[in-house]
């Protein structure tokens, strides 16, 4: 994640696989600055609060449905992400 340019195809494009990465221990154990920053970017994203081009790719579908699973069974996730 950390090195993911998120204006790319491939992390635009491929959200099923980037979000495995939330669930490894080297994501928990970032700072919790560059953690915090990732799961808020991931969250406008997600949710459509990004509207810029870059993300249009995305399916609507998909955004929802890993926004779902996220919350379903990621813990310790800011209280916006509820």
């Amino acid at each position: 994640i950390k090195e993911c340019d998120w204006s790319s195809d491939v992390c635009s494009s491929d959200l099923y696989p980037l979000t495995y990465m939330i669930y490894t221990e080297p994501f928990d154990k970032m700072p919790a600055k560059a953690r915090d920053r990732v799961l808020k970017r991931l969250h406008e994203v997600l949710t459509g609060e990004d509207k810029s081009e870059r993300f249009s790719k995305i399916a609507a579908t998909d955004k929802k449905n890993v926004l779902e699973i996220l919350r379903a069974t990621k813990p310790n996730l800011p209280d916006y992400w509820r």
